[in-house]
């Protein structure tokens, strides 16, 4: 059994002045989880853009860039037993044709003067025979699947018989509140939830005769993946889970914090590093999400977030691609989402030079060799991961410290990561988001009841930190003193470097475990201090056979 403590901060004082400690901070941690709902250590995972797979994937099973199999190794290694969560699917495949004869290329884009928003592209069979190849190489992928361009069935019964159990569902409907105003029913003026339900109905009996046989067989429909102007809880009300529950796995949600799809934007990096803004996000359709996990009937969905970003239409330059948003933010906002009841979230990757995706493949052909560059948020997918490392799943609880989750002036956050087999705290996370602007003093002390922690394994804790310089940073980023940094090949490396302090250990039998975020060379004997930290305390693994 793995027993660990998760400090997550990220710190700021000056370069050359000790900084001024105040009193810790008392941290309260209940002794038991204050909900039942439970998650994974798979939570967190990437959506792939249809339209442009081929740039990540090459064009068939035998060019699959042996790098992309490194970064979803990487993470596929960290979710236990648990296979990675992709999804392939996005605006594009509202538009796009599925092909059953094509065989070259994978995807075939058809106009190449079209809404760089949504790309429709011609594709075909070989994509699925790439999934599948990336499944077996990286040891498990679970596959989320938006059927939603013309051949509906033939493209589902296609990717069901490839896929088999590597497919984790159907979602069907993209954002469907947004038909309207993208045009994508020109023939009605006002597409409405009674219209939605009447096509969701009609693709589902469309999907009783495939090639795989009935689709609806295997429980694993998703919907309605509305993402901004309508409401879940009225569509509940009006009967869609009354309607489609025998047939529904998922209820899926998509939505960004704001967008960025007429070169606009409300909110710089301050929003996001608030996180009373985080919980009030993550509190989008609550009380729908309230009334599907409450639910205690025989079919009872999950609800997931099919897609997210920092901001819809590509992100925002010098904003999405930051350690202080493409890391930070993430996994707060990840572990916020998994505390109010999401079972899953996917983070969304694009075209290159999109300022929010995961990693860029290099210029060239598709498949091509070359360097590849990770970017701040593939990071904030690791952490995420290794903090719900749990052999029975989590339950994740806002700690709440100092009206955190109300107060947008608190600059301090925390979360307690309970073990869903015996509910004990197997994590504790916290953010130290002081004056991301500035250079004041402003370092924090944590006192943590020692009694967090198992008697056994209170003297030997391991500390692990994720480190950018700024919180502007976008590529001198560390995490347990590895970084892909100048890295091309998708493998973490030992950074070599004081701003990437590696692991240690520390001492927590006292009655009080007190975390000073003081200048870390006090607490490790480091030399020099950097402004951003952001560490996991970890206890060793211990097998018990």
């Amino acid at each position: 059994m793995l027993y660990s403590v998760v400090l997550f901060n990220a710190l700021l004082f000056p370069l050359f002045l000790w900084p001024v400690t105040a009193d810790p901070i008392q941290i309260s941690v209940p002794s038991s989880p204050p909900s039942t709902h439970v998650v994974q250590q798979n939570f967190l995972g990437i959506s792939f853009e249809l339209s442009f797979t081929d740039e990540y994937f090459g064009n068939d099973a035998s060019s699959i860039p042996p790098t992309v199999v490194n970064y979803l190794s990487a993470l596929r290694s960290r979710v236990g037993n648990n296979p990675l969560r992709v999804r392939i699917g996005g605006n594009s495949m509202d538009s796009s044709t599925y092909v059953p004869s094509q065989t070259s290329p994978m995807v075939q884009l058809l106009n190449a003067s079209a809404n760089d928003n949504d790309q429709p592209v011609d594709f075909g069979p070989a994509l699925w025979d790439v999934m599948d190849k990336v499944s077996s190489d990286i040891g498990g992928a679970s596959y989320l699947i938006d059927p939603n361009s013309t051949n509906v069935p033939l493209l589902a019964g296609a990717a069901a018989e490839k896929l088999g159990s590597n497919l984790d569902g159907f979602l069907l409907g993209n954002e469907p509140d947004l038909y309207t105003s993208h045009q994508d029913r020109p023939n009605i003026q006002n597409y409405t939830t009674a219209i939605y339900m009447d096509e969701f109905r009609t693709v589902l009996g469309h999907l009783t005769t495939t090639s795989d046989g009935n689709i609806l067989d295997k429980h694993d429909i998703g919907g309605p993946t509305i993402c901004c102007s309508w409401n879940l809880d009225a569509l509940l009300d009006d009967g869609y889970t009354q309607s489609f529950g025998n047939d529904l796995k998922y209820i899926s949600l998509q939505h960004y914090p704001q967008n960025n799809c007429f070169g606009s934007y409300q909110f710089e990096i301050p929003y996001y590093v608030q996180h009373a803004n985080v919980v009030q996000l993550a509190a989008w359709q609550n009380s729908g999400i309230e009334k599907v996990i409450s639910s205690t009937g025989p079919n009872r969905q999950e609800v997931i977030m099919s897609e997210f970003n920092s901001a819809s239409c590509g992100g925002i330059p010098s904003i999405s691609n930051t350690f202080a948003v493409g890391s930070l933010w993430t996994i707060d906002y990840a572990l916020q989402m998994a505390s109010v009841g999401y079972s899953a979230a996917y983070l969304h990757t694009r075209e290159r030079g999109i300022s929010y995706n995961l990693f860029a493949p290099p210029d060239g052909a598709d498949g091509a060799p070359g360097p590849w560059t990770t970017n701040p948020p593939f990071y904030g997918l690791l952490v995420t991961a290794e903090a719900l490392r749990s052999t029975n799943g989590s339950i994740v609880a806002d700690l709440n410290i100092g009206d955190s989750t109300t107060n947008v002036k608190a600059t301090v956050s925390g979360y307690a990561i309970y073990n869903a087999g015996d509910s004990t705290v197997g994590q504790l996370v916290f953010f130290n988001y002081a004056n991301t602007s500035s250079s004041a003093n402003t370092s924090v002390s944590f006192a943590v009841p020692a009694n967090v922690f198992p008697a056994s394994t209170r003297n030997s804790l391991l500390v692990k930190y994720l480190v950018g310089d700024t919180m502007q940073e976008t590529t001198n980023i560390g995490w347990g003193g590895q970084t892909f940094a100048n890295v091309g090949d998708g493998k973490l490396v030992v950074a070599n470097t004081t701003w990437a302090p590696p692991n240690a250990q520390i001492d927590c039998t006292k009655a009080v475990l007190s975390m000073s975020l003081l200048p870390v060379w006090q607490l490790f004997s480091l030399e020099e201090h950097h402004p951003y930290r952001l560490p996991i305390l970890r206890q060793p693994l211990v097998l018990v056979e």
